[in-house]
């Protein structure tokens, strides 16, 4: 597989399979952390133990499925649905293509069959050194602003996005693509600075990976999810002062 999605999941089994059989569907590998005793989830990579928090428990993800061969992990939540449109080799080859522009890189193979059956083997430098967003869905956004060209949620977090494989490797001294010391609340907003700081963030409005938000629909919040969102205040504060001090330990190797 060309793409991972590398999330974990406390969703009762039922729920978080037909999430991972959606992003099957579009051809993506999948890569999934369950809590010790949870029932386990057919996927292409599955890590169970303690729960960690989430940056580590993706990080932990994000290496293996690197180590499988991914160019390309998209760090995501159990609620969020793939591209309906794009499929994961086409989105993964133009990342290549624009990070390629910015870091030069290495060599990379691309093929295209035409109708007459004939494959065309193009080559072209590519990088994986990049964190690229789709911001298509445009949740948050004033309802009034008929052009949706106000700022949604999703432009200021990267909270669905690719991360190359060498971004995975070699971000925070080699410890993966997110800061560990997150455990839930402020991780994605500080991927998005990160990569913005390192210039390599790309976000896309024609990508929609629709968020799925307890929220959005006006439902309760999951019990599971109420430790992570008791620590908003403390985890904003500490954004702050990781972002005044220039995100320490976010150096790649």
């Amino acid at each position: 597989m060309i793409a991972y999605l590398c999330i974990p999941s406390k969703k009762p089994a039922p729920e978080a399979q037909a999430v991972i059989d959606r992003w099957r569907a579009r051809g993506y590998g999948t890569a999934i952390w369950r809590d010790a005793g949870d029932t386990e989830v057919d996927c292409d990579l599955l890590l169970t133990g303690e729960y960690p928090g989430y940056a580590k428990a993706v990080n932990a993800l994000a290496q293996e499925a690197v180590n499988r061969g991914a160019e390309w992990c998209i760090l995501a939540g159990d609620d969020i649905d793939p591209d309906p449109t794009h499929a994961p080799e086409e989105i993964a080859c133009e990342c290549a293509r624009y990070f390629g522009h910015i870091n030069g890189g290495m060599e990379f193979e691309d093929s295209t069959i035409y109708g007459d059956g004939e494959e065309i083997i193009e080559r072209y430098i590519g990088s994986t050194f990049g964190v690229m967003q789709p911001t298509g869905d445009r949740w948050g956004a004033d309802r009034n602003d008929k052009n949706f060209c106000g700022s949604a949620y999703i432009d200021r977090v990267a909270g669905s996005a690719w991360c190359g494989a060498e971004f995975c490797r070699r971000m925070y001294g080699g410890a993966g693509p997110l800061w560990p010391g997150w455990f839930h609340m402020s991780v994605d907003e500080e991927l998005q600075n990160v990569a913005e700081r390192l210039g390599v963030f790309w976000q896309r409005r024609d990508l929609t990976q629709t968020h799925n938000h307890w929220g959005r629909a006006i439902r309760r919040m999951p019990e599971y999810l109420r430790r992570a969102n008791a620590e908003f205040h403390e985890a904003g504060q500490l954004f702050a002062e990781r972002k005044a001090a220039g995100f320490p330990g976010h150096e790649p190797l």
